[in-house]
């Protein structure tokens, strides 16, 4: 669909980049680039987003990119029995309690692994996105979605940030890593919802590359892009198309991407008809996602490792001197990962204030 000037910067506005960011030049380029239509079939990428969020018989349940499956496979960490794959979560290890779940999801750290590095090493961005999504709602507003996406990798090709830089644990109670794309707590009615996460470094051809490249400093690791703290899903996915339009990432630019994943938060969800009988059972407690390909680089250390501030790092490393730089790279090092926290607990033991999630039915 056609898209003026007028309509870009209102979409730029809804997403949570300000248009006084872009010059009115750079702002009327792109209004001609999304709306001018193309002979090009559209890119590995722009499948992507404009499938994203389609309704569940029109949307695949995986997303193979190229040679290499790229779709995310969830690990869960047990302080006392150590990594396992998350799809032994049981649906009695979920919490029983029958009324809407309260999930809260924050990313702990990103870890570009050596078998990426040649693809990191072609770009200037890479973004990362994360949304949680309810499966049901009101017949007026529908189920809303909750999403951020952020750039994590801005410095200059070939060279990543330290570890250190790429960590989005709080570093003081109440305060985020500036830049970290934060969801605000997730209301689930019924303990059911769709999950996805994306990471795609960003083609230097690209509109958005040159977007980027006015917008964001070049020094920082982590910068915000856009967020959505609530939206209703068509409105998401109408945005989602067009940003896949600006991005134009080919089949080689994916590190990891998952077509909406079912989640159940509690044992009523499990048992929810909107959701697959094969959902992923999200219990609170850390997890690590990593690319399907690379699945068996990390079956095969997963007894000697454990996650210690957002990253992996060895067992035998848990108090040595090492920096956390050698800790992070010695911990298989070959695999792309990133980790998420999930704290799920009843909507009831929330307080009813403006700060705190509101039902949509």
């Amino acid at each position: 669909m056609p898209l003026s000037r007028r309509g870009f910067l209102a979409e730029l506005a809804a997403g949570g980049l300000s248009s006084s960011q872009l010059s009115q030049e750079l702002a009327a380029q792109v209004a001609r680039h999304v709306s001018q239509p193309s002979s090009v079939p559209p890119t590995a990428g722009e499948n992507y987003w404009s499938n994203l969020y389609k309704p569940e018989g029109q949307r695949g349940g995986r997303s193979a990119f190229g040679d290499e499956l790229r779709n995310p496979r969830f690990a869960f960490f047990d302080s006392k029995k150590g990594l396992r794959w998350a799809e032994d979560n049981t649906r009695e290890s979920l919490p029983s309690f029958s009324e809407s779940a309260v999930v809260t999801l924050e990313l702990g750290g990103f870890r570009a692994g050596a078998l990426d590095q040649t693809k990191l090493s072609k770009v200037r961005f890479a973004q990362l996105h994360l949304s949680c999504q309810q499966v049901k709602g009101s017949d007026f507003i529908g189920p809303l979605a909750w999403a951020s996406l952020a750039t994590v990798f801005t410095n200059k090709a070939s060279k990543l940030p330290a570890v250190q830089d790429m960590n989005f644990t709080p570093q003081q109670p109440g305060q985020t890593m500036p830049g970290a794309p934060q969801l605000n707590r997730v209301l689930l009615p019924e303990g059911a919802g769709h999950l996805s996460v994306n990471i795609s470094t960003t083609p230097v051809t690209s509109m958005l590359d040159k977007i980027l490249s006015t917008t964001v400093q070049i020094d920082k690791a982590l910068t915000p892009l856009l967020g959505f703290p609530a939206i209703s899903v068509p409105a998401l996915s109408a945005f989602a198309t067009f940003y896949g339009n600006l991005e134009k990432a080919g089949v080689g630019n994916f590190l990891m991407a998952t077509a909406l994943k079912d989640v159940a938060v509690t044992q009523k969800g499990a048992d929810d008809a909107n959701v697959s009988s094969k959902a992923l059972n999200l219990i609170s407690g850390d997890y690590i996602l990593v690319p399907e390909a690379q699945t068996k680089l990390l079956e095969a250390e997963m007894e000697n490792l454990i996650i210690q501030n957002g990253y992996l790092i060895q067992r035998k490393d848990a108090g040595s001197t090492l920096s956390i730089d050698d800790r992070v790279k010695a911990a298989v090092p070959d695999l792309t990962y990133v980790t998420l926290h999930a704290d799920i607990r009843a909507a009831s033991t929330f307080s009813n204030n403006s700060s705190q999630p509101a039902s949509a039915t």
